[in-house]
């Protein structure tokens, strides 16, 4: 999508935020993807990686229509993956694009800009886990030519673990 920026997120955004996460959450379980749901991601938690500073939005003429976070955290099912690259790396978190923007290419040119940003910021790599049920994620996540790695059984599911190199 044209136009469209990444930016770290301000207390000004979190309306359009938590909007976002509210209405795709309903999408996805609207068309049978019990990715997430009202215990996670919650606001306090996207008000937590405002506060640290990890939290990206992707904007286009104002308008948040994507958010992620950014950091180096991963839950300890990432021990198990085989992984390619050495470090450093930046973990994508909780990428969630506004329905209404959904199919537009805001998921794949936010990620572009997260790239950007990573290789920028000095990272070698990036990983993340992606909902195995979620076929759009996964077709974004290939064509970007991420790899897997590794898979995790939570409180949802199975999630694949999924790596790029910088």
């Amino acid at each position: 999508m044209e136009n469209l920026t990444m930016r770290p997120a301000a207390p000004a955004d979190m309306p359009a935020v938590y909007d976002v996460y509210r209405t795709a959450i309903d999408h996805m379980n609207q068309n049978g993807i019990p990715q997430w749901d009202e215990l996670y991601p919650t606001p306090a938690i996207l008000d937590e990686d405002l506060a640290r500073g990890e939290l990206f939005v992707a904007d286009a003429a104002g308008e948040v229509l994507a958010a992620v976070a950014l950091n180096e955290q991963c839950d300890p099912a990432y021990d198990a993956a085989a992984w390619a690259y050495e470090g450093p790396w930046v973990i994508v978190h909780r990428l969630c694009v506004s329905p209404a923007a959904q199919g537009k290419g805001v998921g794949r040119g936010l990620m572009t800009a997260v790239e950007d940003w990573a290789r920028a910021t000095g990272y070698r790599a990036i990983r993340l886990d992606a909902f195995s049920l979620n076929p759009h994620a996964l077709r974004m996540y290939a064509g970007l030519g991420f790899a897997h790695r590794g898979e995790a059984n939570w409180r949802k599911g199975l999630f694949y673990l999924l790596e790029k190199r910088l």
